[in-house]
């Protein structure tokens, strides 16, 4: 019988783990997470697989919100997350940014505790009661210390069972809201990536930016934040992520007392975003003038890229990786063109990569630029990775030669990226969004380690070479002007 290697059975493991839970849409109350154990496990796993496997187990409260605990006695430091699926899809262009604002009027206190008394509890035990709103999801968080569990696991409850939603903190968390976008519109490069979605996400769900828009906190009021909490705020959306030293006994118990007690109020959860289609190898130019930026141009391309389950998706993450290099070599070492260049993939639903380029004064010659560039990628040669090569020079090297190292670097910083408990937690809660089974991550390293050459190369060719740019290019009047649209209509050719 053939014996089949460990990089094909991690392979199939992953396909397995991941399109059983990714053909369906995400759990919804009484439907806990995949049992532990459940369609998961092998020898083809990595090690740091195997020993994280015992770490995490899940159940679900009586009122079907599904909890995901991550084990670790090596830390006193304690990360809760109560995770609400949905995200921009779930919003309008009028109701942008309404959850965003309903969370952080939450924050600011509850019925028995006001805003002064949590900031002085927060302040005296090194803790923190933080909120985000995003794409896919937003996420109401603690981090505390263990000791302080008792006394601030049922402040963070009260704030999210009883809300004060006084008329005070709305006015404050909208003031905010507002002051953060007029900042934005007076940063250039946060203009840029704020153009760049703007043209990027026309007609998708994301087109509702989490933070709002200036016509949409315009028209918010106290009323319909109350609105939100009293129809969307509902049970059969939301799971939690515990990462700690947590007793799941006490745990269970101490969260079946508090969100234990959220209703189901039979939120209709969207569709999964749509893909953004991939478009044939196309691009187009926007332009934005921005006064302020006097004689400097902010470039921003994004295109579509595979969802975080794709089988593409690490692959695609790699070939940045390589480009991003390149794109420094080329662009600001060679030329000395610009300041910044970076590209990379997300790990959104509907996802999408970007090529960014930080303050350029050759807004006219910078696409040429980036075209030598991914013209030697596409080519299958790389910066060389050979620390005997000198600095000044281009050294180039094989794709397939270089991809141990790279794979070394991406592992690298995904650990890194995992190094505090809120950090750990904020990973799980991505993974269960992306595909519904709170262990997915843990095949990330295996994911990378099964990737050959020319799976990157091809993932390059499909979603770069053969996507759809969507390029901003924002700056002064002067800067911008020498940018020809006929430029941009493709990539890599030089």
């Amino acid at each position: 019988m053939k014996r089949t290697s460990a990089r094909a059975i991690g392979a199939l493991l992953l396909s397995a783990a991941l399109s059983a839970c990714a053909s369906g849409p995400a759990p919804r109350a009484g439907e806990p997470l995949r049992a532990l154990g459940e369609g998961f496990g092998g020898e083809g796993l990595s090690p740091f697989a195997k020993e994280s496997l015992g770490s995490l187990s899940s159940f679900s409260l009586s009122n079907g919100i599904p909890v995901v605990l991550r084990r670790n006695p090596a830390s006193r430091v304690l990360a809760l997350s109560l995770v609400i699926r949905g995200g921009s899809a779930a919003a309008t262009r009028e109701s942008a940014g309404l959850e965003g604002l309903a969370l952080a009027a939450m924050a600011r206190g509850s019925v028995d505790h006001p805003y002064e008394e949590i900031q002085s509890i927060l302040d005296e035990t090194s803790s923190s009661l933080g909120r985000s709103a995003g794409l896919d999801y937003s996420s109401y968080n603690l981090v505390t210390l263990d000791k302080y569990l008792p006394r601030l696991l049922p402040l963070w409850t009260d704030t999210l069972l009883r809300p004060a939603f006084t008329q005070k903190d709305f006015d404050q968390v909208l003031s905010e809201a507002k002051l953060a976008l007029q900042s934005r519109d007076q940063d250039p490069w946060a203009s840029t990536a704020y153009e760049a979605n703007r043209a990027f996400f026309a007609g998708h769900p994301y087109e509702a930016a989490p933070e709002g828009t200036r016509d949409s906190l315009a028209a918010m009021d106290l009323a319909a934040v109350k609105d939100w909490y009293a129809k969307a705020f509902s049970a059969n959306r939301m799971f939690v992520v515990a990462v700690g030293d947590f007793d799941q006994a006490e745990l269970r118990e101490r969260l079946e007392a508090g969100i234990g007690k959220i209703p189901d109020r039979g939120f209709a959860l969207p569709p999964p975003p749509p893909a953004f289609a991939l478009g044939g190898g196309s691009g187009r130019l926007v332009k934005k003038d921005f006064p302020q930026s006097k004689g400097l141009a902010y470039l921003r391309g994004d295109f579509a890229a595979p969802g975080p389950e794709s089988p593409d998706y690490m692959a695609l993450n790699l070939g940045m990786e390589m480009l991003s290099d390149l794109l420094l070599n080329v662009v600001r070492d060679k030329h000395g063109a610009v300041y910044s260049p970076n590209a990379y993939a997300r790990d959104s639903l509907a996802n999408y990569g970007s090529i960014v380029l930080y303050k350029t004064k050759a807004a006219g010659q910078i696409k040429s630029y980036i075209d030598e560039a991914v013209a030697e990628l596409a080519a299958g040669r790389v910066l060389s990775v050979d620390p005997g090569q000198g600095e000044g020079a281009q050294p180039r090297m094989d794709l397939a030669e270089a991809l141990p190292a790279y794979k070394a670097k991406y592992a690298n910083a995904l650990f890194e990226g995992q190094a505090t408990n809120a950090q750990v937690a904020a990973r799980i809660a991505k993974s269960v969004v992306s595909s519904g089974d709170y262990r997915a991550w843990l095949l990330d390293l295996d994911r990378i380690q099964a990737l050959r050459a020319e799976e990157v190369s091809a993932a390059v060719r499909k979603y770069l070479l053969g996507g759809r740019i969507t390029w901003v290019l924002l700056g002064s009047a002067d800067a911008i002007l020498p940018a020809s649209p006929e430029d941009y209509a493709s990539i890599g050719a030089r």
